[in-house]
């Protein structure tokens, strides 16, 4: 492992060398002297508490690259959901909405464009593991904090966190009658309602009830159908009942609901040819080929959809027990469901009536899980050493989805005119058979095409031009897992973790199309295909952690995460319905401490990890499909500084990550639409969805007024994301150059606590922020866009504590 680490700081950029000296700083603080707590300053930062190795502990003592986001900086920031909280900390990239969810740790991620693409990134809400990111939209609101775990968390968390685990906190029911009410107002039209009611019952339990009841203008202007689209509209709802008793045991029940629909047209054409937009302006006059808040598309596209689910977690303490001190007992038993009651995609992206997906019928996910753990400590570990502290476990996890897709050809005569709009543009005629992205793996022989779609022809091929498939697919996991740190000196400890665990996959794949055209399109077949498989994880965990003093370490871990294989959810033909399991492999050296007599807190790593098998998303016959593209690997660092300077009132927060996440070896990837070229070998070349730079610099300044028993604190956000390719063939022109956005904010809050008013400006700068752009389908160099930011945009949260 120490050569590992060698290599792995001698592969960093020279700029890295920041990095490398906040790893020093514990060295270089060693020799420093406590001064007793009574000399202490005032400006002393709180101490965090945070879950992120399943039990409680202080960060600074987490041998593992964790970042925390408050409640209250959700709160201050204006933010409306978990995307706009992403460039406060390094090395993130996520999108998340009630349909779509794609998270990005280090460089390594999963789209969500298939639903049997399982994430990468693991979601974890009050311990609770949820199979799909798409859950967390259902919990932004009365949040305590987010824990971001950077790198495979295998060995607790288990499969499908080879990237990383978002670890969400929500606030506990306490004993003291409360009630809260939070509005938020922003001129893009963004209206939410977040109340809370908190009661006690009898002097034991308490219970907790929130919601979060959103409405949004939208972001985008229809004008094929004069309407609003990515107007998302929440109402959620979740009650949280807390006991704790005299005795060891208590009890902690949560039940959630949440419905989040939306109009479901999110693309907008951002390059098109003047043949392409002649074509769609005969549907749409205004139709548009530019990056503003305008979109044509004439799919009255929908997204409905419904998350429910409830946890009960007992835990009880049994000290004494094995001479052990503080051993606790934990039970989660949890179940949840996701119902895609509709989700329409305009595919065409454009006015045309062209292509049209829709469900074929609702969609659901549900998932079951059980989870047993004992955590505790022992002076010694059979009379050896200087302390134990251990994890020990048992988890059981079922799940199924049912997903079905309708695939249709709207109108045969537009087609005809949008497919010779396509092939104008190209001197060498479209890209014959399967060529590369989205565009070319639509066409397929555009002769044949165009002579089927002939206005000759139209009337003898007439008919519904549709294709149906279908994936119906269970799961069950079983793991074992385990975790100790051991003190062989009163300083030096070893980690050591391991999970076995066992999944068996099993499912159901279909396809049915009467359609000439589809076939000849998507290349698609009829087939029942039965589908089986069954994986072992084995996730294991080594390392040496250095506690030089109670609030401050440094680490070196080597660690492997493990993420299953499954099946495509689009099986349009019987080919790649199956994909592999991808594995990671790490290697992690961080520092933790606290300097200055406590007013700053400093954390860094470096990392190097490997996948091998990693999976991508890949358009190909008409739709997503998962393949394997072979080797990957990410180096770089981040950095965490939180300092309450010596100026009065003054404070900085400020993040710093560089990562390089490149393909090692994936010679058959998709090639760009116009290329002529079926694929191309992007070994070497850079991960798509991977800023090699991101920075926050916060400063802020606090001050009382003391004539209106109010402190006012004004903060700056100088966020930044370096650029990065937003599809998988890095063609070019899906590049989104570097992002600097700028937010000011003032928060007003009473002394007493009582009220609390937020008022915040988003994007000073006025970036345009892209988050995916495709290849237009059927049509080489056409090209659409996800815009993400909404522009400059002044936000108003008040908050009432009674």
């Amino acid at each position: 492992m120490t050569r590992n680490l060698q290599h792995l700081i001698g592969c960093l950029p020279k700029t890295a060398g920041i990095s490398l000296l906040l790893l020093l700083l514990p060295l270089l603080a060693a020799g420093q002297t406590p001064e007793p707590a009574t000399d202490r300053p005032q400006n002393v930062l709180p101490e965090i508490v945070v879950t992120a190795q399943k039990t409680e502990q202080t960060l600074e003592e987490v041998p593992a690259s964790v970042s925390t986001l408050s409640g209250e900086l959700a709160r201050q920031s204006g933010a409306i959901g978990f995307p706009d909280l992403q460039a406060y900390t390094a090395n993130i990239s996520l999108r998340l909405t009630p349909t779509t969810s794609d998270f990005y740790i280090r460089g390594f991620g999963t789209a969500s464009t298939n639903a049997g693409f399982e994430p990468s990134v693991g979601s974890v809400v009050d311990g609770v593991f949820y199979g799909r990111s798409n859950f967390l939209s259902a919990f932004f609101y009365d949040i305590d904090r987010i824990e971001v775990l950077r790198g495979p968390q295998g060995t607790l968390f288990g499969k499908n966190s080879t990237a990383g685990v978002v670890n969400l906190v929500s606030q506990a029911p306490r004993g003291v009658v409360g009630a809260r009410a939070e509005v938020l107002v922003a001129e893009d039209g963004e209206r939410s309602l977040r109340p809370v009611l908190n009661l006690p019952i009898g002097s034991d339990a308490a219970a907790r009830l929130s919601g979060n009841f959103g409405r949004s203008q939208g972001l985008l202007y229809n004008t094929a159908l004069d309407r609003r689209e990515v107007d998302v509209a929440q109402d959620s709802i979740r009650l949280r009942a807390r006991y704790a008793g005299a005795g060891p045991w208590s009890a902690d029940f949560a039940v959630f609901s949440s419905t989040q629909t939306l109009n479901n047209n999110i693309f907008q054409l951002s390059e098109a040819s003047d043949d392409m937009l002649a074509v769609i302006r005969e549907y749409d006059a205004d139709a548009e080929a530019t990056v503003d808040f305008r979109n044509s598309a004439n799919v009255p596209s929908r997204g409905e959809i419904d998350f429910e689910g409830g946890s009960l977690e007992l835990t009880g303490g049994l000290d004494g027990w094995w001479n052990t001190d503080e051993l606790t007992f934990t039970s989660i038993t949890a179940w949840a469901r996701q119902l895609t009651d509709r989700r329409d995609i305009d595919a065409d992206f454009s006015a045309a009536p062209v292509i049209r997906d829709s469900l074929l019928k609702p969609s659901p996910f549900t998932q079951i899980s059980q989870e047993f753990r004992f955590a505790g400590q022992h002076p010694s570990f059979f009379g050896w050493g200087y302390g134990l502290q251990f994890v020990i476990g048992a988890y059981a996890y079922e799940s199924r989805l049912t997903a079905s897709d309708v695939f249709q050809l709207e109108d045969l005569g537009a087609a005809f005119a949008y497919l010779t709009a396509a092939q104008a543009g190209q001197a060498d005629g479209l890209p014959p058979g399967l060529a590369g992205g989205i565009a070319g793996q639509l066409a397929g022989p555009i002769s044949t095409l165009l002579a089927l779609l002939a206005p000759a022809n139209i009337p003898v091929v007439g008919g519904e031009q549709t294709a149906q498939v279908l994936l119906d697919q269970r799961s069950r996991a079983l793991a074992l897992f385990g975790q100790l740190e051991q003190r062989f000196t009163e300083d030096w400890a070893f980690i050591a973790g391991l999970r076995l665990g066992q999944e068996r996959k099993t499912g159901f794949a279909q396809s049915r199309s009467d359609s000439l055209l589809i076939k000849q399109i998507a290349g698609q077949s009829d087939h029942d295909s039965p589908l089986s498989r069954n994986e072992s994880e084995v996730s294991p965990k080594l390392g040496l952690k250095w506690e030089w003093s109670p609030g401050a370490n440094v680490y070196a871990t080597w660690s492997r995460g493990f993420k299953s294989g499954g099946f495509n959810a689009l099986p349009l033909n019987a080919d790649n319905l199956q994909f592999e399991p991808e594995r990671a492999s790490s290697y992690e050296m961080g520092a933790k401490t606290r300097l200055l007599q406590g007013s700053m807190r400093v954390s860094a790593s470096i990392f190097d990890t490997y996948f091998d098998n990693l999976q991508v998303s890949t358009f190909r016959d008409a739709s997503f499909i998962i393949l394997n593209a072979a080797r990957a690997r990410s180096r770089g660092f981040e950095a965490d500084i939180n300092w309450l300077t010596p100026v009065p009132g003054v404070a900085l927060y400020s993040s710093l990550g560089f990562v390089d996440a490149r393909y090692l070896s994936y010679p058959n990837a998709p090639a760009p639409a116009d290329s002529g070229q079926q694929t191309q070998d992007l070994g070497g070349r850079r991960l798509a969805v991977s800023p090699r730079w991101s920075a926050a610099f916060i400063p802020s300044f606090t001050t009382q007024l003391p004539w209106l028993e109010t402190l006012a604190t004004v903060a700056i956000d100088v966020l930044y994301r370096g650029d990065r390719y937003l599809d998988v063939d890095l063609d070019e022109r899906t590049r989104q150059p570097a992002t600097t956005e700028i937010n000011a904010r003032m928060t007003l809050a009473a002394y007493s606590g009582r009220w609390a008013l937020n008022l915040t400006a988003r994007n000073l700068t006025e970036e345009v922020v892209l988050e995916q752009v495709l290849d237009q389908p059927l049509a080489p160099g056409n090209f659409a866009a996800i815009r993400s930011d909404r522009g400059r945009v002044l936000s108003a949260n008040l908050v009432l504590e009674l």
